[in-house]
């Protein structure tokens, strides 16, 4: 087994050790007017340690800014227990009465995502040149929210089994990931789930700001990688900045609460060696239910 594979394999079972069991269950809310937009990534917090290290504690302050060694955005990572649930205003969703006349339909997929063991209808369209999302679940129920993400009137949807459990008597719903298109080599991307109204909604922090990750596939390299570990999905950004002998990689755990991302502080840095596979490890999805965007 190479190298980057065992480090890979070590920031895995490390992510598994540190957050196991502290998964939340998965729904989702829906988006207010004038969210505000950041982006997410892994950052960094020294320059180097051994092929296998031990993760970061995570304590349980209010909230811990990560600081980073590279010229991308930091996060300010809030705490990963105590997470406040997500509760939609009250009343009904918005988008109830269904997808209005005039929407520019781009693509629909059906999968679960109530968690009643039935497939939902989502949906994708354009209205006024903002992408937006429609959920239409089996039990009657509609909801909408838009989502400016990335510079196309359009986004793409597919489903991340993000909550999975091996053994679970009950599969988990799945969520919705969206991507948006940036400039050639790169995308962003953020999750939507439902609320615990039943109204569907992109994944914000805590302090209320659209959660948006980013793929580049040129350095400095950023994507999502999945891994599988103790019979759980790790979702992780993952930051690969390179070095005069290889790249240095950082990599931060997160989960969801309903609608709100809580995000892990960052592992310690991995270096590895330069090698040709580091734009596929950590510049695209990797792992995931969705395929690479470039590969």
């Amino acid at each position: 087994m190479s190298a980057r594979h065992h480090n890979r394999s070590t920031i895995a079972v490390t992510a598994a050790i540190v957050i196991s069991g502290l998964l939340a269950g998965c729904s989702s809310t829906r988006n207010s007017a004038g969210a505000t937009t950041t982006t997410a990534s892994a950052t960094a917090t020294s320059t180097s340690v051994a092929a296998t290290t031990t993760a970061a504690t995570t304590t349980a302050v209010a909230t811990t800014a990560v600081a980073t060694t590279s010229p991308i955005a930091t996060t300010t990572a809030p705490t990963t227990s105590a997470a406040p649930t997500t509760v939609a205003a009250s009343g009904a969703c918005a988008g109830a009465s269904g997808i209005p006349s005039g929407a520019g339909v781009s693509s629909t997929i059906h999968g679960d995502i109530d968690g009643d063991l039935h497939a939902d209808t989502v949906t994708e369209y354009s209205l006024g040149g903002v992408p937006h999302i429609h959920a239409h679940l089996f039990t009657g129920g509609q909801s909408d929210v838009a989502l400016p993400l990335g510079n196309a009137s359009h986004v793409t949807i597919s489903f991340e089994d993000f909550d999975y459990a091996l053994g679970a008597s009950t599969k988990p719903p799945v969520a919705v990931l969206a991507i948006g298109a940036t400039k050639a080599g790169t995308a962003v991307f953020s999750f939507l789930t439902l609320t615990t109204h039943y109204c569907i909604r992109a994944w914000h922090t805590s302090a209320g700001q659209l959660f948006v990750g980013r793929i580049s596939n040129e350095p400095i390299y950023q994507g999502l990688t999945c891994d599988t570990a103790m019979g759980h999905r790790y979702y992780s950004l993952v930051t690969a900045t390179p070095t005069a002998t290889g790249v240095d990689v950082a990599q931060q755990v997160f989960h969801h609460n309903f609608t709100t991302v809580l995000l892990d502080a960052s592992l310690p840095i991995q270096h590895e060696a330069a090698s040709a596979s580091v734009p596929h490890l950590y510049g695209d999805f990797s792992g995931c239910d969705h395929s690479p965007l470039f590969p």
